[in-house]
């Protein structure tokens, strides 16, 4: 829809995050919002069983399973022979997806698809929550499992960033990381 508006040329561009840490995050951050979370007494039980508290279609319930797949607006259920045709169609539209786990990385890359000059972007920690619980190895695993698509979607565009970051050339991503977080 917002292609039907904009100009030809746009750049398009997201961020997304590993779904084993964004599945933490959002369990806690939309507990109140998705009755598959709110039903589950606690994360692990939640992984546990995960079908006996999710059930799509519910409202609120899109918090609780592949989230960025559908913040992307992508198809589901989709069949596991089609998702990467649907990877690289949304490819074509965002030439870049930023990395939550890089971001200073990601907002170098960003500068220079934009060409912008090296002063011009800055970055500071905000709206991250401190001293909360992480995900153990084991939760991770199981939210990767659950979100399976975000997975795919997540494992696909972090292969197109590290290569866009190697063609950059990475000894010159990380001199500017370096000064970025100067």
């Amino acid at each position: 829809q917002v292609q039907k508006v904009m100009p030809n040329d746009s750049f398009y561009f997201s961020i997304v995050r590993d779904p084993g840490t964004l599945g933490e995050s959002a369990f806690s951050y939309f507990r109140a919002a998705a009755p598959a979370f709110r039903s589950a007494p606690d994360l692990d039980a939640f992984l546990a069983r995960p079908s006996r508290f999710f059930r799509p279609g519910i409202r609120g319930n899109h918090y609780a399973r592949n989230l960025q797949w559908f913040d992307f607006g992508l198809p589901d259920p989709v069949p596991p022979g089609k998702i990467g045709n649907i990877l690289e169609n949304l490819e074509r539209v965002f030439p870049l997806v930023l990395l939550a786990e890089n971001f200073d990385e990601s907002l170098v890359l960003l500068r220079e698809e934009l060409c912008w000059p090296r002063d011009s972007v800055d970055s500071f920690a905000h709206n991250s929550r401190r001293g909360s619980p992480k995900a153990s190895p084991s939760q991770i695993r199981r939210l990767r499992a659950w979100n399976s698509l975000d997975w795919a979607l997540y494992s696909h565009l972090n292969r197109s960033f590290w290569r866009k970051a190697e063609k950059f050339g990475i000894s010159r991503l990380r001199d500017e990381v370096s000064q970025l977080r100067e």
